[in-house]
Protein backbone atom coordinates (compact mmCIF):
# COMPACT_ATOMS: atom_id res chain seq x y z
CA UNK A 1 0.00 0.00 0.00
CA UNK A 2 1.18 3.57 -0.72
CA UNK A 3 2.50 5.83 2.08
CA UNK A 4 -0.70 7.90 2.29
CA UNK A 5 -2.67 4.73 3.04
CA UNK A 6 -0.30 3.99 5.90
CA UNK A 7 -0.65 7.60 7.12
CA UNK A 8 -4.42 7.12 7.20
CA UNK A 9 -4.03 3.81 9.07
CA UNK A 10 -1.69 5.36 11.64
CA UNK A 11 -4.02 8.36 12.12
CA UNK A 12 -6.98 6.01 12.60
CA UNK A 13 -5.07 3.88 15.12
CA UNK A 14 -3.95 7.02 16.95
CA UNK A 15 -7.48 8.31 17.20
CA UNK A 16 -8.75 4.95 18.47
CA UNK A 17 -5.99 5.02 21.09
CA UNK A 18 -7.04 8.52 22.10
CA UNK A 19 -10.63 7.36 22.54
CA UNK A 20 -9.48 4.42 24.66
CA UNK A 21 -7.68 6.95 26.90
CA UNK A 22 -10.73 9.21 27.05
CA UNK A 23 -9.40 11.90 24.72
CA UNK A 24 -10.55 13.10 21.34
CA UNK A 25 -9.48 15.72 18.88
CA UNK A 26 -9.89 17.34 15.50
CA UNK A 27 -7.44 14.88 13.93
CA UNK A 28 -10.35 12.45 13.55
CA UNK A 29 -10.62 13.91 10.03
CA UNK A 30 -7.07 12.91 9.02
CA UNK A 31 -7.74 9.31 7.89
CA UNK A 32 -10.47 10.31 5.42
CA UNK A 33 -8.50 13.31 4.14
CA UNK A 34 -5.38 11.17 3.63
CA UNK A 35 -7.41 8.63 1.67
CA UNK A 36 -9.02 11.42 -0.40
CA UNK A 37 -5.55 12.55 -1.48
CA UNK A 38 -4.47 8.97 -2.12
CA UNK A 39 -7.33 7.97 -4.44
CA UNK A 40 -7.67 11.35 -6.22
CA UNK A 41 -5.48 10.42 -9.24
CA UNK A 42 -7.40 7.20 -9.93
CA UNK A 43 -10.92 8.20 -8.85
CA UNK A 44 -11.85 11.87 -8.34
CA UNK A 45 -15.39 10.85 -7.33
CA UNK A 46 -14.09 8.53 -4.61
CA UNK A 47 -11.75 11.31 -3.50
CA UNK A 48 -14.74 13.65 -3.14
CA UNK A 49 -16.57 10.93 -1.20
CA UNK A 50 -13.68 10.66 1.27
CA UNK A 51 -13.68 14.48 1.64
CA UNK A 52 -17.41 14.31 2.44
CA UNK A 53 -16.64 11.65 5.07
CA UNK A 54 -13.99 13.94 6.57
CA UNK A 55 -16.60 16.72 6.73
CA UNK A 56 -18.96 14.29 8.47
CA UNK A 57 -16.22 13.45 10.95
CA UNK A 58 -15.70 17.16 11.65
CA UNK A 59 -19.41 17.77 12.25
CA UNK A 60 -19.69 14.71 14.50
CA UNK A 61 -17.01 16.03 16.82
CA UNK A 62 -20.02 17.85 18.31
CA UNK A 63 -22.76 15.24 17.87
CA UNK A 64 -25.32 17.10 19.91
CA UNK A 65 -25.31 20.26 17.81
CA UNK A 66 -24.27 18.97 14.40
CA UNK A 67 -25.55 15.40 14.11
CA UNK A 68 -27.82 16.17 11.15
CA UNK A 69 -25.00 18.04 9.41
CA UNK A 70 -22.73 15.03 9.87
CA UNK A 71 -25.44 12.69 8.60
CA UNK A 72 -25.87 14.92 5.56
CA UNK A 73 -22.14 14.95 4.84
CA UNK A 74 -21.96 11.17 5.03
CA UNK A 75 -25.06 10.94 2.82
CA UNK A 76 -23.23 12.97 0.18
CA UNK A 77 -20.22 10.67 0.63
CA UNK A 78 -22.29 7.56 -0.05
CA UNK A 79 -23.96 9.18 -3.05
CA UNK A 80 -20.48 9.93 -4.45
CA UNK A 81 -19.14 6.46 -3.66
CA UNK A 82 -21.92 4.81 -5.70
CA UNK A 83 -20.85 6.07 -9.15
CA UNK A 84 -17.16 5.84 -8.18
CA UNK A 85 -17.58 2.15 -7.40
CA UNK A 86 -19.81 1.44 -10.40
CA UNK A 87 -17.33 3.06 -12.79
CA UNK A 88 -14.80 0.39 -11.74
CA UNK A 89 -17.31 -2.45 -11.53
CA UNK A 90 -16.07 -5.97 -12.09
CA UNK A 91 -19.43 -7.76 -12.24
CA UNK A 92 -22.78 -7.94 -10.52
CA UNK A 93 -23.27 -7.81 -6.75
CA UNK A 94 -23.81 -11.28 -5.31
CA UNK A 95 -27.37 -12.05 -4.23
CA UNK A 96 -26.23 -12.92 -0.70
CA UNK A 97 -24.77 -9.41 -0.33
CA UNK A 98 -27.94 -7.68 -1.49
CA UNK A 99 -30.02 -9.79 0.90
CA UNK A 100 -27.60 -9.25 3.81
CA UNK A 101 -27.45 -5.47 3.35
CA UNK A 102 -31.19 -5.06 2.93
CA UNK A 103 -31.85 -7.29 5.95
CA UNK A 104 -29.34 -5.36 8.08
CA UNK A 105 -30.82 -2.01 7.04
CA UNK A 106 -34.36 -3.16 7.79
CA UNK A 107 -33.35 -4.63 11.16
CA UNK A 108 -31.60 -1.45 12.27
CA UNK A 109 -34.47 0.73 11.01
CA UNK A 110 -36.98 -1.45 12.86
CA UNK A 111 -35.01 -0.87 16.07
CA UNK A 112 -34.51 2.88 15.70
CA UNK A 113 -37.39 4.36 13.66
CA UNK A 114 -39.92 4.16 16.53
CA UNK A 115 -37.57 6.33 18.62
CA UNK A 116 -36.98 8.99 15.94
CA UNK A 117 -38.70 12.37 15.99
CA UNK A 118 -38.78 15.40 13.71
CA UNK A 119 -36.22 15.67 10.95
CA UNK A 120 -34.44 12.52 12.09
CA UNK A 121 -37.56 10.45 11.32
CA UNK A 122 -37.04 11.36 7.65
CA UNK A 123 -33.25 11.74 7.50
CA UNK A 124 -32.25 8.42 9.06
CA UNK A 125 -34.27 6.18 6.66
CA UNK A 126 -33.00 8.19 3.66
CA UNK A 127 -29.45 7.77 4.92
CA UNK A 128 -30.00 4.03 5.45
CA UNK A 129 -31.21 3.71 1.85
CA UNK A 130 -28.13 5.54 0.51
CA UNK A 131 -25.82 3.37 2.64
CA UNK A 132 -27.53 0.20 1.35
CA UNK A 133 -27.19 1.35 -2.27
CA UNK A 134 -23.49 2.12 -1.69
CA UNK A 135 -22.99 -1.34 -0.19
CA UNK A 136 -24.65 -3.01 -3.16
CA UNK A 137 -22.57 -0.91 -5.59
CA UNK A 138 -19.45 -2.06 -3.75
CA UNK A 139 -20.57 -5.62 -4.34
CA UNK A 140 -20.37 -4.97 -8.08
CA UNK A 141 -16.87 -3.55 -7.62
CA UNK A 142 -15.12 -6.53 -6.06
CA UNK A 143 -14.46 -8.37 -2.79
CA UNK A 144 -12.20 -5.77 -1.13
CA UNK A 145 -14.63 -2.89 -1.66
CA UNK A 146 -17.44 -5.21 -0.58
CA UNK A 147 -15.64 -5.79 2.71
CA UNK A 148 -15.29 -2.03 3.18
CA UNK A 149 -18.96 -1.45 2.49
CA UNK A 150 -19.98 -4.18 4.93
CA UNK A 151 -17.79 -2.60 7.61
CA UNK A 152 -19.51 0.74 6.91
CA UNK A 153 -22.92 -0.93 7.35
CA UNK A 154 -21.79 -2.46 10.66
CA UNK A 155 -20.34 0.84 11.90
CA UNK A 156 -23.42 2.88 11.04
CA UNK A 157 -25.74 0.19 12.38
CA UNK A 158 -23.91 0.26 15.72
CA UNK A 159 -24.03 4.06 15.74
CA UNK A 160 -27.78 4.12 15.07
CA UNK A 161 -28.58 1.51 17.72
CA UNK A 162 -26.33 3.18 20.29
CA UNK A 163 -27.72 6.67 19.64
CA UNK A 164 -31.41 5.91 19.15
CA UNK A 165 -32.28 2.48 20.59
CA UNK A 166 -30.03 1.53 23.53
CA UNK A 167 -26.51 2.30 24.71
CA UNK A 168 -23.89 -0.27 23.74
CA UNK A 169 -20.77 -1.01 25.80
CA UNK A 170 -17.59 0.58 24.38
CA UNK A 171 -19.77 1.89 21.57
CA UNK A 172 -17.57 4.73 20.35
CA UNK A 173 -14.51 2.53 20.10
CA UNK A 174 -16.43 -0.19 18.19
CA UNK A 175 -18.14 2.31 15.90
CA UNK A 176 -14.94 4.11 14.97
CA UNK A 177 -12.86 0.94 14.67
CA UNK A 178 -15.28 -0.45 12.10
CA UNK A 179 -15.64 2.96 10.43
CA UNK A 180 -11.90 3.55 10.00
CA UNK A 181 -11.52 -0.06 8.82
CA UNK A 182 -14.29 0.60 6.28
CA UNK A 183 -12.52 3.67 4.92
CA UNK A 184 -9.16 1.91 4.64
CA UNK A 185 -10.70 -1.16 2.98
CA UNK A 186 -12.75 0.90 0.51
CA UNK A 187 -9.62 2.84 -0.46
CA UNK A 188 -7.67 -0.40 -0.90
CA UNK A 189 -10.44 -1.76 -3.14
CA UNK A 190 -10.55 1.39 -5.26
CA UNK A 191 -6.77 1.46 -5.60
CA UNK A 192 -6.65 -2.25 -6.45
CA UNK A 193 -9.21 -1.83 -9.20
CA UNK A 194 -7.33 1.13 -10.64
CA UNK A 195 -3.99 -0.72 -10.67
Amino acid sequence: MPPLWWCAAVAAAGYLGAIAMGRKGWYKVLPALSLAALVAPSSPLASAAFVACAAGDAFLLDKERYFLHGLGAFLVGHLLFVPALLMQRSGEPPVWLVVAIVAAALAVLAAVVPKLRGKLAVAVPIYALALAVMGIAAGAHGPVATGGALLFVVSDGLLAINRFARPLPRAELLILATYFSALLTLAAGILGAAA
